[in-house]
Protein backbone atom coordinates (compact mmCIF):
# COMPACT_ATOMS: atom_id res chain seq x y z
CA UNK A 1 0.00 0.00 0.00
CA UNK A 2 0.86 3.61 -0.54
CA UNK A 3 -0.08 6.48 1.60
CA UNK A 4 -0.29 9.66 -1.42
CA UNK A 5 -0.48 11.88 2.21
CA UNK A 6 2.65 14.79 1.54
CA UNK A 7 2.31 15.00 5.38
CA UNK A 8 3.28 11.43 5.85
CA UNK A 9 6.43 11.38 3.71
CA UNK A 10 7.76 15.21 2.92
CA UNK A 11 8.34 16.06 6.81
CA UNK A 12 10.77 13.33 7.19
CA UNK A 13 12.76 14.03 4.19
CA UNK A 14 12.63 18.27 5.43
CA UNK A 15 14.57 16.97 8.78
CA UNK A 16 16.92 14.24 6.80
CA UNK A 17 18.43 17.08 4.73
CA UNK A 18 18.57 19.67 7.21
CA UNK A 19 21.39 16.74 9.21
CA UNK A 20 22.44 15.17 6.26
CA UNK A 21 26.12 16.66 6.09
CA UNK A 22 26.82 15.08 2.91
CA UNK A 23 24.07 17.04 1.30
CA UNK A 24 25.51 19.93 2.91
CA UNK A 25 28.79 19.61 1.37
CA UNK A 26 27.26 19.42 -2.21
CA UNK A 27 24.67 22.02 -1.91
CA UNK A 28 27.51 24.22 -0.15
CA UNK A 29 30.68 24.42 -2.45
CA UNK A 30 31.76 27.67 -2.23
CA UNK A 31 31.93 27.34 1.86
CA UNK A 32 33.16 24.26 1.42
CA UNK A 33 36.47 25.24 -0.54
CA UNK A 34 36.95 28.62 0.97
CA UNK A 35 37.23 26.15 4.24
CA UNK A 36 39.48 23.75 2.38
CA UNK A 37 41.53 25.72 0.35
CA UNK A 38 41.59 28.54 3.08
CA UNK A 39 43.03 25.79 5.52
CA UNK A 40 45.39 24.64 3.10
CA UNK A 41 47.08 27.69 2.46
CA UNK A 42 47.25 28.37 6.38
CA UNK A 43 49.04 25.48 6.85
CA UNK A 44 51.65 26.17 4.34
CA UNK A 45 51.79 29.58 5.30
CA UNK A 46 52.71 27.42 8.90
CA UNK A 47 54.82 25.10 7.68
CA UNK A 48 57.21 27.76 5.47
CA UNK A 49 57.48 29.78 9.22
CA UNK A 50 58.40 27.16 11.16
CA UNK A 51 60.67 25.37 8.97
CA UNK A 52 62.60 28.77 8.04
CA UNK A 53 61.91 28.32 4.50
CA UNK A 54 59.97 31.25 3.87
CA UNK A 55 60.34 33.37 0.63
CA UNK A 56 58.97 34.29 -2.34
CA UNK A 57 58.12 30.90 -3.17
CA UNK A 58 55.48 31.61 -0.22
CA UNK A 59 54.55 34.65 -1.00
CA UNK A 60 53.30 33.44 -4.30
CA UNK A 61 52.15 29.71 -3.03
CA UNK A 62 49.59 30.80 -0.37
CA UNK A 63 47.69 33.00 -2.18
CA UNK A 64 47.46 30.53 -5.24
CA UNK A 65 46.35 28.03 -3.28
CA UNK A 66 43.53 30.59 -1.52
CA UNK A 67 42.50 31.36 -4.99
CA UNK A 68 41.22 27.59 -5.38
CA UNK A 69 37.97 28.95 -3.61
CA UNK A 70 36.63 30.85 -6.17
CA UNK A 71 37.17 28.10 -8.96
CA UNK A 72 33.98 26.05 -8.91
CA UNK A 73 31.85 29.16 -7.83
CA UNK A 74 33.93 32.08 -10.06
CA UNK A 75 35.42 30.03 -12.94
CA UNK A 76 36.77 32.50 -15.10
CA UNK A 77 37.70 34.62 -12.07
CA UNK A 78 40.09 31.57 -10.79
CA UNK A 79 41.54 31.39 -13.87
CA UNK A 80 42.42 35.21 -14.14
CA UNK A 81 44.05 35.34 -10.80
CA UNK A 82 46.00 31.96 -10.68
CA UNK A 83 47.34 33.19 -13.99
CA UNK A 84 47.95 36.58 -12.81
CA UNK A 85 50.02 34.59 -9.59
CA UNK A 86 51.56 32.03 -12.34
CA UNK A 87 53.25 34.70 -14.76
CA UNK A 88 53.94 37.04 -11.62
CA UNK A 89 56.43 34.58 -10.50
CA UNK A 90 57.84 33.68 -13.73
CA UNK A 91 58.77 37.54 -14.42
CA UNK A 92 60.29 37.32 -10.73
CA UNK A 93 62.64 34.72 -11.84
CA UNK A 94 60.80 32.12 -10.21
CA UNK A 95 60.02 29.44 -12.75
CA UNK A 96 57.71 27.02 -10.81
CA UNK A 97 56.37 27.01 -7.29
CA UNK A 98 54.27 24.67 -5.23
CA UNK A 99 51.30 26.17 -5.72
CA UNK A 100 51.60 26.25 -9.77
CA UNK A 101 49.32 22.26 -9.31
CA UNK A 102 46.68 24.92 -8.78
CA UNK A 103 46.66 26.24 -12.65
CA UNK A 104 45.85 22.37 -13.63
CA UNK A 105 42.67 22.76 -10.91
CA UNK A 106 41.62 26.15 -12.36
CA UNK A 107 41.96 24.56 -15.95
CA UNK A 108 39.54 21.97 -14.65
CA UNK A 109 37.08 24.14 -12.61
CA UNK A 110 36.67 26.33 -15.52
CA UNK A 111 36.24 23.13 -18.11
CA UNK A 112 33.83 21.52 -15.72
CA UNK A 113 31.69 24.72 -14.21
CA UNK A 114 31.98 27.11 -16.57
CA UNK A 115 30.63 28.28 -19.96
CA UNK A 116 31.89 26.88 -23.16
CA UNK A 117 33.72 30.43 -23.38
CA UNK A 118 35.04 30.11 -19.75
CA UNK A 119 36.34 26.46 -20.47
CA UNK A 120 38.21 27.34 -23.78
CA UNK A 121 40.19 30.26 -21.79
CA UNK A 122 41.01 27.65 -19.60
CA UNK A 123 42.63 25.37 -21.55
CA UNK A 124 43.86 28.36 -23.55
CA UNK A 125 45.35 29.41 -20.59
CA UNK A 126 46.90 26.27 -19.83
CA UNK A 127 48.96 25.56 -22.97
CA UNK A 128 50.33 29.39 -22.74
CA UNK A 129 51.51 28.32 -19.23
CA UNK A 130 53.00 24.88 -21.05
CA UNK A 131 54.57 27.14 -23.85
CA UNK A 132 55.96 29.30 -20.80
CA UNK A 133 57.45 26.90 -18.70
CA UNK A 134 59.09 24.75 -22.01
CA UNK A 135 60.36 28.06 -23.11
CA UNK A 136 62.08 28.98 -19.72
CA UNK A 137 63.80 25.53 -19.80
CA UNK A 138 64.97 25.16 -22.70
CA UNK A 139 66.88 28.79 -23.23
CA UNK A 140 68.29 27.91 -19.26
CA UNK A 141 69.78 24.55 -21.27
CA UNK A 142 70.77 26.64 -24.01
CA UNK A 143 72.57 28.75 -21.95
CA UNK A 144 74.44 25.84 -19.51
CA UNK A 145 78.19 25.24 -19.98
CA UNK A 146 76.92 21.62 -21.56
CA UNK A 147 74.29 23.10 -23.30
CA UNK A 148 73.81 24.00 -27.09
CA UNK A 149 70.93 23.92 -29.48
CA UNK A 150 70.49 20.60 -29.69
CA UNK A 151 69.87 20.20 -25.48
CA UNK A 152 67.64 23.27 -25.89
CA UNK A 153 65.49 21.78 -28.73
CA UNK A 154 64.82 18.52 -27.05
CA UNK A 155 64.24 20.20 -23.78
CA UNK A 156 61.55 22.49 -25.41
CA UNK A 157 60.00 19.22 -27.26
CA UNK A 158 59.74 17.08 -24.16
CA UNK A 159 57.95 19.39 -22.31
CA UNK A 160 55.86 20.97 -24.71
CA UNK A 161 54.89 17.01 -25.64
CA UNK A 162 54.48 16.26 -21.81
CA UNK A 163 52.41 19.53 -21.23
CA UNK A 164 50.30 18.93 -24.14
CA UNK A 165 49.39 15.67 -22.78
CA UNK A 166 48.56 16.58 -19.07
CA UNK A 167 46.41 20.01 -20.40
CA UNK A 168 44.69 16.85 -22.94
CA UNK A 169 44.03 14.66 -19.84
CA UNK A 170 42.83 17.47 -17.73
CA UNK A 171 40.57 18.80 -20.15
CA UNK A 172 39.09 14.89 -20.73
CA UNK A 173 38.33 14.33 -17.24
CA UNK A 174 36.99 17.92 -16.51
CA UNK A 175 34.08 17.31 -19.61
CA UNK A 176 33.27 14.13 -17.72
CA UNK A 177 32.66 15.89 -15.09
CA UNK A 178 31.18 18.42 -16.37
CA UNK A 179 28.33 15.58 -17.73
CA UNK A 180 28.01 14.07 -14.86
CA UNK A 181 27.04 17.46 -13.58
CA UNK A 182 24.36 18.04 -16.04
CA UNK A 183 23.49 14.21 -15.68
CA UNK A 184 22.65 15.03 -12.25
CA UNK A 185 21.27 17.95 -12.96
CA UNK A 186 18.71 16.02 -15.02
CA UNK A 187 18.21 13.26 -12.63
CA UNK A 188 17.25 15.67 -10.19
CA UNK A 189 14.71 17.57 -12.16
CA UNK A 190 13.19 14.30 -12.86
CA UNK A 191 12.66 13.74 -9.49
CA UNK A 192 11.11 16.83 -8.36
CA UNK A 193 8.81 16.07 -11.37
CA UNK A 194 8.17 12.79 -10.12
CA UNK A 195 7.16 14.12 -6.76
CA UNK A 196 4.83 16.56 -8.70
CA UNK A 197 3.27 14.10 -10.68
CA UNK A 198 2.83 11.76 -7.38
CA UNK A 199 0.91 14.66 -5.70
CA UNK A 200 -0.94 15.14 -8.54
CA UNK A 201 -1.73 11.46 -8.41
CA UNK A 202 -2.75 11.32 -4.72
CA UNK A 203 -4.87 14.94 -5.81
CA UNK A 204 -6.97 12.99 -8.33
CA UNK A 205 -7.60 9.81 -5.86
CA UNK A 206 -8.52 11.99 -2.76
CA UNK A 207 -11.20 13.71 -5.38
CA UNK A 208 -12.18 10.53 -6.90
CA UNK A 209 -12.62 9.47 -2.95
CA UNK A 210 -14.53 12.22 -2.26
CA UNK A 211 -17.29 11.18 -5.10
CA UNK A 212 -17.29 7.96 -4.43
CA UNK A 213 -18.52 9.11 -1.30
CA UNK A 214 -21.01 11.48 -2.11
CA UNK A 215 -22.69 9.01 -4.30
CA UNK A 216 -22.85 6.57 -1.31
CA UNK A 217 -24.40 9.39 0.86
CA UNK A 218 -27.12 9.82 -1.74
CA UNK A 219 -28.69 5.99 -0.36
CA UNK A 220 -27.45 6.94 3.33
CA UNK A 221 -29.54 9.80 3.42
CA UNK A 222 -32.36 9.12 0.95
CA UNK A 223 -33.66 6.56 3.55
CA UNK A 224 -34.08 9.40 6.50
CA UNK A 225 -35.70 11.64 3.78
CA UNK A 226 -37.76 9.58 3.04
CA UNK A 227 -39.07 8.38 6.78
CA UNK A 228 -39.48 12.28 7.41
CA UNK A 229 -41.44 12.65 4.25
CA UNK A 230 -43.86 9.68 4.97
CA UNK A 231 -44.23 10.82 8.80
CA UNK A 232 -45.47 14.26 7.92
CA UNK A 233 -47.58 12.96 4.99
CA UNK A 234 -49.22 11.50 7.67
CA UNK A 235 -48.96 13.56 10.12
CA UNK A 236 -51.51 15.60 9.12
CA UNK A 237 -54.34 12.76 8.95
CA UNK A 238 -53.34 12.26 12.49
CA UNK A 239 -53.17 15.02 13.98
CA UNK A 240 -57.06 15.44 12.52
CA UNK A 241 -58.09 12.20 14.14
CA UNK A 242 -55.90 11.41 16.83
CA UNK A 243 -54.08 14.34 18.51
CA UNK A 244 -52.42 13.06 20.91
CA UNK A 245 -50.53 10.12 18.54
CA UNK A 246 -49.38 13.69 16.91
CA UNK A 247 -46.33 13.89 19.57
CA UNK A 248 -44.86 10.42 18.65
CA UNK A 249 -44.68 11.54 14.93
CA UNK A 250 -43.23 14.88 15.28
CA UNK A 251 -40.89 12.96 17.64
CA UNK A 252 -40.00 10.35 15.12
CA UNK A 253 -39.86 13.24 12.21
CA UNK A 254 -36.98 15.40 14.75
CA UNK A 255 -35.02 12.08 15.59
CA UNK A 256 -34.71 10.80 12.27
CA UNK A 257 -33.76 14.53 10.66
CA UNK A 258 -31.08 14.75 13.49
CA UNK A 259 -29.67 11.79 12.57
CA UNK A 260 -29.78 12.61 8.63
CA UNK A 261 -27.94 15.89 9.48
CA UNK A 262 -25.13 14.43 11.53
CA UNK A 263 -24.44 11.76 8.24
CA UNK A 264 -25.00 14.20 6.16
CA UNK A 265 -22.24 16.91 7.86
CA UNK A 266 -19.90 14.12 8.48
CA UNK A 267 -19.73 12.91 5.20
CA UNK A 268 -20.69 16.26 3.13
CA UNK A 269 -18.05 18.48 5.06
CA UNK A 270 -15.39 18.09 3.18
CA UNK A 271 -16.89 17.97 -0.48
CA UNK A 272 -18.14 20.50 -2.95
CA UNK A 273 -20.14 18.33 -5.47
CA UNK A 274 -22.24 16.14 -5.85
CA UNK A 275 -22.29 15.11 -9.71
CA UNK A 276 -23.33 11.45 -9.66
CA UNK A 277 -25.65 9.05 -7.75
CA UNK A 278 -26.07 5.39 -7.01
CA UNK A 279 -28.94 3.17 -5.96
CA UNK A 280 -28.54 -0.16 -3.99
CA UNK A 281 -28.14 -1.37 -0.15
CA UNK A 282 -25.63 0.24 2.23
CA UNK A 283 -23.42 -2.71 3.50
CA UNK A 284 -22.35 -2.47 7.32
CA UNK A 285 -21.13 -4.14 9.91
CA UNK A 286 -23.87 -6.52 10.22
CA UNK A 287 -22.58 -7.83 6.85
CA UNK A 288 -18.25 -8.37 8.03
CA UNK A 289 -19.42 -12.29 8.31
CA UNK A 290 -20.79 -12.09 4.91
CA UNK A 291 -17.44 -10.23 3.49
CA UNK A 292 -15.33 -12.67 5.55
CA UNK A 293 -17.52 -15.64 3.69
CA UNK A 294 -16.79 -14.23 0.38
CA UNK A 295 -12.67 -13.29 1.12
CA UNK A 296 -12.72 -16.99 2.31
CA UNK A 297 -13.77 -18.54 -0.64
CA UNK A 298 -11.62 -16.72 -2.34
CA UNK A 299 -8.57 -18.56 -0.72
CA UNK A 300 -8.17 -16.49 2.33
CA UNK A 301 -8.42 -17.50 5.78
CA UNK A 302 -10.17 -15.11 7.95
CA UNK A 303 -10.24 -14.58 11.28
CA UNK A 304 -13.56 -11.69 12.52
CA UNK A 305 -13.39 -10.98 16.00
CA UNK A 306 -16.38 -8.52 16.62
CA UNK A 307 -16.29 -7.09 20.28
CA UNK A 308 -19.21 -5.27 21.06
CA UNK A 309 -22.14 -3.62 20.18
CA UNK A 310 -22.06 -2.27 16.87
CA UNK A 311 -25.76 -1.56 15.24
CA UNK A 312 -26.31 1.67 16.72
CA UNK A 313 -23.35 3.02 14.56
CA UNK A 314 -24.57 5.14 12.29
CA UNK A 315 -25.11 4.19 8.83
CA UNK A 316 -22.16 6.46 7.24
CA UNK A 317 -19.77 5.02 10.26
CA UNK A 318 -20.77 1.62 9.60
CA UNK A 319 -20.25 1.92 5.85
CA UNK A 320 -17.08 3.53 6.22
CA UNK A 321 -15.91 0.50 8.70
CA UNK A 322 -17.13 -2.39 5.94
CA UNK A 323 -15.01 -0.37 3.09
CA UNK A 324 -12.16 -0.15 5.27
CA UNK A 325 -12.34 -3.76 6.18
CA UNK A 326 -12.96 -4.90 2.51
CA UNK A 327 -9.96 -2.77 0.93
CA UNK A 328 -7.45 -4.23 3.35
CA UNK A 329 -8.88 -8.01 2.88
CA UNK A 330 -8.44 -7.06 -0.59
CA UNK A 331 -4.86 -5.97 -0.24
CA UNK A 332 -4.33 -9.07 1.07
CA UNK A 333 -5.14 -10.86 -1.24
CA UNK A 334 -3.74 -8.84 -3.85
CA UNK A 335 -0.09 -8.65 -2.35
CA UNK A 336 0.26 -10.64 0.97
CA UNK A 337 1.52 -14.14 -1.38
CA UNK A 338 0.77 -17.77 -1.15
CA UNK A 339 -0.88 -19.03 2.60
CA UNK A 340 -1.37 -15.96 4.13
CA UNK A 341 -3.85 -15.25 6.44
CA UNK A 342 -6.01 -12.82 7.94
CA UNK A 343 -7.34 -11.58 11.37
CA UNK A 344 -10.01 -8.68 11.49
CA UNK A 345 -10.51 -7.34 15.21
CA UNK A 346 -13.59 -4.43 15.81
CA UNK A 347 -13.29 -3.65 19.81
CA UNK A 348 -15.90 -1.36 20.72
CA UNK A 349 -15.28 1.17 23.75
CA UNK A 350 -17.37 3.89 25.18
CA UNK A 351 -15.02 6.79 23.68
CA UNK A 352 -13.85 4.68 20.58
CA UNK A 353 -14.07 2.46 17.81
CA UNK A 354 -10.73 0.63 16.83
CA UNK A 355 -10.49 -1.47 13.86
CA UNK A 356 -7.26 -3.67 13.17
CA UNK A 357 -6.54 -6.22 9.92
CA UNK A 358 -3.08 -7.91 10.61
CA UNK A 359 -2.21 -10.53 7.84
CA UNK A 360 1.27 -12.94 7.95
CA UNK A 361 2.12 -12.66 4.60
CA UNK A 362 5.29 -11.10 2.78
CA UNK A 363 4.70 -7.29 4.24
CA UNK A 364 6.03 -6.14 1.16
CA UNK A 365 5.13 -6.84 -2.30
CA UNK A 366 7.86 -6.49 -4.92
CA UNK A 367 6.09 -6.91 -7.52
CA UNK A 368 3.86 -3.41 -6.58
CA UNK A 369 4.33 -0.48 -8.38
CA UNK A 370 3.54 1.63 -5.61
CA UNK A 371 0.88 3.79 -7.30
CA UNK A 372 -2.24 2.18 -5.85
CA UNK A 373 -4.53 4.22 -3.96
CA UNK A 374 -6.09 2.00 -1.35
CA UNK A 375 -4.70 4.23 1.29
CA UNK A 376 -5.61 7.28 0.40
CA UNK A 377 -9.33 5.66 0.05
CA UNK A 378 -9.14 4.44 3.80
CA UNK A 379 -7.67 7.94 5.06
CA UNK A 380 -10.59 9.80 3.40
CA UNK A 381 -12.84 7.69 4.78
CA UNK A 382 -11.67 8.13 8.14
CA UNK A 383 -10.95 11.50 8.28
CA UNK A 384 -14.75 12.93 7.99
CA UNK A 385 -15.01 11.25 11.51
CA UNK A 386 -12.17 12.61 13.23
CA UNK A 387 -9.98 9.28 13.10
CA UNK A 388 -6.86 8.19 12.55
CA UNK A 389 -5.30 5.19 9.99
CA UNK A 390 -1.99 3.73 10.60
CA UNK A 391 -1.42 0.98 8.00
CA UNK A 392 2.76 -0.28 7.48
CA UNK A 393 4.90 -3.45 7.91
CA UNK A 394 5.74 -5.46 10.59
CA UNK A 395 8.98 -6.49 11.80
CA UNK A 396 9.65 -9.74 10.01
CA UNK A 397 6.54 -11.01 8.04
CA UNK A 398 3.31 -9.34 7.96
CA UNK A 399 1.10 -6.26 7.47
CA UNK A 400 -1.02 -3.95 10.28
CA UNK A 401 -3.97 -1.63 9.33
CA UNK A 402 -5.63 -0.12 12.10
CA UNK A 403 -8.01 3.06 12.49
CA UNK A 404 -9.77 4.72 15.88
CA UNK A 405 -12.67 6.67 15.43
CA UNK A 406 -14.15 8.40 18.12
CA UNK A 407 -17.60 7.67 18.71
CA UNK A 408 -18.81 11.15 20.74
CA UNK A 409 -19.56 12.47 17.45
CA UNK A 410 -20.88 9.42 15.57
CA UNK A 411 -23.29 7.86 16.42
CA UNK A 412 -27.23 8.36 15.45
CA UNK A 413 -29.22 11.23 16.26
CA UNK A 414 -26.12 13.26 17.28
CA UNK A 415 -25.21 16.49 16.79
CA UNK A 416 -21.14 16.89 17.10
CA UNK A 417 -18.69 15.91 14.34
CA UNK A 418 -15.41 15.02 14.83
CA UNK A 419 -14.60 17.45 18.78
CA UNK A 420 -16.85 20.30 17.45
CA UNK A 421 -20.17 20.88 18.17
CA UNK A 422 -22.21 22.16 14.78
CA UNK A 423 -25.49 23.90 14.74
CA UNK A 424 -28.72 22.55 14.01
CA UNK A 425 -29.35 24.17 10.46
CA UNK A 426 -26.84 23.84 7.12
CA UNK A 427 -26.32 27.73 6.71
CA UNK A 428 -24.88 26.72 3.08
CA UNK A 429 -26.21 25.65 -0.13
CA UNK A 430 -26.96 21.73 -0.36
CA UNK A 431 -23.18 19.91 -0.57
CA UNK A 432 -21.67 23.06 0.75
CA UNK A 433 -21.74 22.68 5.10
CA UNK A 434 -21.02 25.67 6.69
CA UNK A 435 -18.61 23.16 9.13
CA UNK A 436 -17.33 20.31 7.59
CA UNK A 437 -15.29 17.41 9.72
CA UNK A 438 -12.36 18.19 11.01
CA UNK A 439 -8.73 16.52 9.94
CA UNK A 440 -7.67 13.22 9.82
CA UNK A 441 -4.19 12.20 11.83
CA UNK A 442 -1.92 10.27 9.64
CA UNK A 443 1.15 7.93 10.67
CA UNK A 444 3.17 6.08 8.17
CA UNK A 445 3.31 2.80 10.22
CA UNK A 446 2.14 1.89 13.44
CA UNK A 447 5.49 -0.02 14.42
CA UNK A 448 7.94 1.25 11.97
CA UNK A 449 10.69 -1.11 10.20
CA UNK A 450 13.62 -0.08 9.30
CA UNK A 451 14.04 -2.36 6.71
CA UNK A 452 10.67 -1.73 5.14
CA UNK A 453 10.84 2.32 5.49
CA UNK A 454 8.00 3.28 3.41
CA UNK A 455 5.45 0.64 4.20
CA UNK A 456 3.85 -1.73 1.40
CA UNK A 457 3.47 0.15 -1.83
CA UNK A 458 -0.11 -1.98 -2.70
Amino acid sequence: MTDGSPRSTVAPHGRSRRHDPFRWIIENPGTVDLIGFGAGALLVLVFSVGTGSFGWWTLFTVPMIAAGALCRVRPLLGVIVIGTLAVSHMLATLPVVAGDVMTFYAMFCAVAYGGRAVGWIGVGAGFLGVLAQAGFWSLLAYFTPYGGVLQSAATFAGLLLVGSITVVAIWALANLQRARVRQLALIRDRAEQAVREREQRTALAVADERARIAREMHDVVAHSLSVIIAQADGGRFVASQQPEKAVDVLGTIGETGRAALADMRSLLGVLRHEDETSFGPQPGPAMLEDLADRVRAAGLEVDLDLDGDLEDLSQALGMSVFRLVQESLTNVLKHAGAGASAAVRIHRTAANLEIEILDDGQGTDPASDGQGHGLTGMHERMSVFGGTLQAGPLPGRGYRVRAVVPLDGTLRGGETVGSRTVPARLDGPPGHPADPAGPVTRSAAPDPDPSHPGGDPR
